[in-house]
């Protein structure tokens, strides 16, 4: 058996996203109905899959969950439905028609596509009066019900949108400084060639020569290094997919076109023009007397030259702290966020999802017997414990119920308040380890026919009984038709964190499986803990599963680590490249600093030669170089902390717990700065301080 993922669709779903099958049609609204035929469209992936590419697969007969479907239409390979894959889809009418007919059902997205004349606040106003309408017409249901228009490409992008760009800052501060690092070189040529460049303009040599000649050795190295970060990109681009999380599915689909390659040639051409200009700029402004006459020692061009090369290494260091700042503050929040108790223990936990079909499983009675044996079974494995539950904890489900408690006032009805429910059967806290806070736990003979009972979690005590004791209060389901069936709390449980541990904690309450009447409840999760978590667990399992019901499919086969992972893989990714880009900077800065201090410590060689002739020893000469490098450090860091104080409350969406302006954070990078730079401006100093004086007094 295979467990696939179905879309429940109804008329215009396709229409309204623009999107007409490859093969055969769409549902048409009379086919859309209550009792209407089975009807399945499949995905491009189930065709090639299942239908072995048949061109002819229209009118074929398919098997789900126990009932025949036939096949109409072939959806094409480039759609991707906004909610995430399903491998076919059907009219809600048909796949789930209890849902369909329960105005109290909410779990379908809707889609509207606006008329070309209408605005997104004009269709939120008539929606809105909708929503007004049916509040009045069914206020159990509907009262609270708000719907608010969001367009498609904001809702695709909304929760990777801040990441995203934050991202792209580090990129351009990245160039930044790559650039800057490319100005201050050709700087250093511009100096060493000006009386060249000057003697030719002398003899008669026109601007446009010099341009030209200037420009081609800047935009040639420009566009090699253009090639060469598209190289290096290709290489990152594949590292970036392996380690890419489960939310940026659609990350899949990038790769490098033409687009890209036009925006680098274009960067690399434009870097390599700016910057390539330096040369010339300072062959028109030099004088020409003057410039014949310069050797190769100190001279207001060249000191002119190395104020330039400071400002550049100086705006470096600025930018690499606010990139190191950034980063900073996600490691620190992500590892805030690792430190969050989940309320559980998750070590030597294999979990795996089930779904009864409504053929055989149609009433209770049945699945509350084939849950029993199945837990009986797994807990005569050697070292097992086993239970299960509706929704595992951040397994990315949630059903949430309205509910009333006895004794209180009467609240209007739609306006009770909701709690997350969860259905459970066996030992299910003993084998998650969720502490028992007060009062008893589930037993056996909490079955069907006896008292109704539950268990609420410490949130739910705090926000619905803050003074009093919850145990012995009775609740009720406010959508309970017929009689009310109150069920009596028997104890308090700790918190779990089940929508992430980055979200609050919602109130929650727990009752039997045996005990629940909600037909479409055919879902669970098992969770079992054993001391050996080997592979054969997992077969074995399965083998227990398919010894009662051989055509139920087992999916989702996760272990609880991996769930927690998976809860962390957004701000990890987004830690990872931010730390990336920042270490990346940090390099170039440091690489950049050492070139500028170490051209500089060369043209000082004849000072330093005379110093050492009079009588200063290395110490002093090391002291003399390392000023500079200090006042670099001082004021790049300072610039640097200015930087990040305006631009870091950009990233607070995407920090846990720690503010933007974290002054520890700002603390320890500052001083990390402070040791790369200086350790970047020792190597040349420490070189300059083993100058012969005999040699640098001859140095010209």
């Amino acid at each position: 058996p295979v467990q696939i993922r179905v879309g429940l669709i109804n008329v215009g779903f396709l229409e309204t996203l623009g999107v007409q099958p490859m093969l055969g049609r769409i549902i048409s609204p009379a086919e859309d109905v209550q009792g209407g035929p089975r009807l399945v469209m499949v995905s491009n992936s189930f065709w090639q899959n299942y239908l072995g590419s048949d061109p002819h697969a229209v009118g074929t007969t398919i098997h789900l969950g126990g009932k025949s479907y036939t096949v109409i239409g072939v959806m094409p390979a480039s759609f991707a439905p906004p909610t995430g894959h399903a491998d076919v889809f059907v009219s809600l009418w048909a796949g789930n028609p209890s849902a369909a007919a329960d105005r109290d059902v909410h779990f379908m997205h809707t889609y509207w596509r606006l008329q070309e004349d209408v605005t997104l606040a004009q269709a939120q106003s008539e929606l809105a009066a909708i929503d007004r309408r049916l509040a009045e017409q069914y206020p159990a249901e509907e009262k609270e019900r708000k719907r608010h228009l969001v367009p498609l490409h904001d809702w695709l992008v909304g929760d990777v949108r801040p990441a995203l760009l934050v991202l792209f800052g580090a990129v351009g501060l990245v160039l930044l400084i790559a650039c800057a690092n490319f100005a201050s070189l050709l700087m250093v040529r511009a100096f060493a060639e000006r009386q060249e460049l000057v003697i030719r303009a002398a003899l008669g040599a026109g601007r446009g020569r010099l341009i030209r000649k200037a420009l081609t050795e800047s935009v040639l190295l420009s566009v090699l290094g253009g090639v060469a970060g598209l190289l290096l990109a290709q290489w990152g681009t594949s590292m970036l997919l392996a380690v890419k999380p489960e939310q940026l599915a659609r990350l899949s689909g990038i790769h490098m076109d033409a687009r890209v390659l036009l925006f680098v040639l274009v960067v690399s051409v434009l870097t390599g023009i700016v910057f390539g200009m330096a040369p010339v700029w300072i062959a028109a402004r030099a004088n020409v007397a003057e410039a014949l006459k310069e050797s190769g020692r100190s001279t207001t061009g060249s000191t002119m030259g190395h104020s330039v090369r400071k400002i550049l290494v100086t705006s470096e260091v600025a930018v690499a702290l606010v990139l190191l700042v950034g980063a900073g503050l996600l490691i620190k929040g992500f590892s805030r966020l690792r430190s969050i108790n989940p309320g559980f223990h998750s070590a030597n936990v294999m979990t795996m999802y089930l779904q009864l079909p409504t053929t055989r499983y149609g009433e209770v009675p049945k699945r509350t017997q084939f849950r029993r044996e199945l837990l009986a079974r797994l807990n005569s494995l050697p070292g097992a414990q086993a239970a299960m539950v509706s929704d595992i904890p951040l397994g990315g489900n949630y059903v949430g119920h309205r509910f009333v408690i006895d004794g209180r006032p009467p609240v209007a009805v739609g306006s009770e308040p909701e709690v997350q429910t969860l259905s459970v059967m066996g030992d299910y806290f003993h084998v998650l380890q969720i502490p028992l806070r007060a009062g008893r736990d589930f037993t056996p003979l909490d079955r069907e026919g006896q008292p109704l009972v539950a268990i609420v979690n410490e949130e739910m005590v705090r926000e619905f009984f803050p003074h009093e004791d919850p145990i012995g209060v009775r609740i009720r389901w406010a959508g309970d038709t017929g009689m009310p069936r109150w069920m009596t709390i028997i104890g308090v449980v700790g918190d779990v964190k089940h929508s992430g541990l980055n979200q609050p904690t919602d109130p929650a309450v727990y009752e039997p499986f045996a005990q629940s009447d909600e037909r479409w409840r055919r879902f669970m999760t098992l969770a079992i803990r054993a001391r050996d978590m080997s592979s054969g667990l997992v077969e074995e399992v399965k083998r227990q599963i398919w010894r009662l019901d051989g055509q139920l499919p087992v999916s989702d086969v996760h272990a609880m680590d991996e769930l927690i992972a998976v809860s962390l893989a957004q701000q990890r990714f987004n830690t990872l490249l931010l730390g990336l880009f920042a270490a990346l900077a940090v390099i170039l800065a440091a690489v950049g600093i050492y070139g500028a201090m170490a051209y500089a410590a060369k043209q000082r060689t004849h000072e330093i030669g005379i110093r050492t002739a009079l009588g200063a020893q290395r110490r002093d000469v090391l002291l003399l170089v390392m000023r500079d490098g200090t006042k670099i450090a001082l004021f790049g860091i300072a610039s640097g902390i200015a930087g990040a104080l305006a631009l870091t409350h950009l990233m607070a969406s995407l920090l846990f717990e720690v503010k933007a302006t974290d002054p520890a954070t700002f603390a320890g990078v500052a001083i990390l700065l402070a040791f790369v730079v200086l350790a970047a401006c020792y190597i040349p100093a420490r070189r300059a301080t083993r100058v012969d004086p005999m040699v640098a007094l001859r140095y010209e």
